[in-house]
């Protein structure tokens, strides 16, 4: 089976790895740990550009480099005869998971959610959601215990 993880630094995601490490996996399982870094808004000064700039480089690409080698050092000890990748992408959140999953031939996607409800969820959105309706594999959802 290959399993994608989806961490963005979050509580909630790391209940997600959490519970992957804790759950037995088959010897030929194979991992890929994979986080997004949004684009940055601009303001140029006559008008506010949401989507002008990714930062490939510079402290948000250094801070989800570095969260990729925690997790893949937590990952490779709980299953040290497993196959861990690590892939840091730049874009959309949920189109850059769904087309990852899709190109790494991701059989499960596993995730966490902030488990926003109300106002929060329409104003936030869930990327979780929009991953298990857009994801041509199976999701499984953690919620953070609360």
């Amino acid at each position: 089976m290959r399993v994608m993880i989806a961490l963005d630094g979050s509580e909630c995601s790391k209940y997600a790895l959490d519970h992957v490490v804790k759950r037995p996996w088959r010897v030929d399982d194979l991992f890929l740990i994979a986080h997004v870094v949004e684009p940055i808004p601009v303001d140029i000064g006559i008008a506010y550009v949401p989507n002008a700039y990714s930062q490939t480089d510079g402290a948000a690409a250094d801070a989800a480099y570095a969260l990729m080698e925690v997790a893949k050092k937590e990952l490779h000890e709980a299953l040290p005869s497993h196959s861990v990748e690590t892939k840091v992408a730049f874009g959309m959140v949920k189109s850059e998971l769904l087309d990852l999953a899709k190109s790494w031939k991701a059989d499960l996607i596993v995730m966490g959610s902030h488990g926003r409800t109300g106002f929060n969820r329409l104003l936030l959105g869930s990327v979780a959601e929009e991953v298990l309706r857009g994801a041509h594999c199976s999701v499984e959802i953690v919620k953070q215990h609360k």
